[in-house]
């Protein structure tokens, strides 16, 4: 069953935030500087960041401590695991954003407190890995009866070895955070097409909607996580060299 005009409102709201808030920083970037980490920029993630601030004030007056954020991501991710299970598209695609959001959430208020350590480091790359995991999986289950199975097993693969070509040069002393598709940019393709295609889905009342955004946001994702983990292995080779 679709629900067109409550769609409608939803993608009418989301027009208005995104050409109120995201627009003038990506003009402003475009006009000052190109882009220098990632696809979103650091222009978007300064912007974001910002937006963040007053509810890391509000978080940690309120006693909340930044690995409670950490648990709390990680139990997100796998609701968000579960919902792609299901194709609950819409839901999982916020709680991917979610997800993320309070990834960079729990890393500012360990900051911001002085409480940031290298156990808090790792733990938080811990429980990223295995929340990437989990939802990949749920898109391999939701996923797994077409040829998109394989893109999403290519997703995770060039997830993971982004991951580890940075962890890798920094063991041996290089570091290396350069790159087209970070984590950020990962849940933004990946969650952002699930909510599109949903809204697509309902606006058209054709669910091919959902299921071609969502698969095109895999492909995108491994595709250009591959190329990334190959720009910092090349990275790290030059600067071993």
């Amino acid at each position: 069953m679709c629900h067109p005009w409550l769609a409608a409102g939803v993608a009418g709201f989301l027009g208005v935030v995104v050409t109120r808030e995201v627009v003038p920083v990506l003009r402003r970037e475009e006009r000052d500087a190109p882009l220098a980490q990632g696809l979103l920029g650091t222009g978007l993630r300064t912007w974001f960041r910002g937006r963040l601030d007053p509810l890391v004030d509000a978080l940690l007056a309120a006693g909340i401590r930044a690995d409670w954020v950490t648990a709390v991501q990680f139990g997100i991710s796998g609701l968000c695991g579960v919902a792609y299970a299901r194709g609950w598209l819409f839901t999982a695609g916020w709680l991917l954003l979610t997800g993320g959001t309070l990834d960079v959430l729990d890393g500012a208020m360990a900051r911001k407190c002085g409480a940031a350590s290298a156990r808090g480091a790792f733990v938080d790359s811990v429980v990223d890995r295995y929340g990437e995991c989990v939802v990949f999986l749920g898109l391999a289950v939701h996923l797994r009866d077409g040829w998109a199975l394989w893109a999403v097993l290519a997703a995770a693969f060039g997830a993971f070895m982004v991951s580890y070509t940075r962890a890798r040069g920094e063991g041996l002393g290089v570091a290396c955070a350069i790159g087209l598709l970070q984590r950020p940019e990962r849940y933004v393709i990946i969650g952002g097409g699930s909510l599109i295609g949903s809204l697509a889905a309902h606006l058209t009342c054709a669910p091919a909607a959902a299921y071609g955004l969502l698969v095109g946001g895999v492909l995108a994702v491994a595709v250009l996580a591959n190329v990334t983990a190959l720009q910092r292995a090349a990275a790290i080779v030059r600067q071993l060299a």
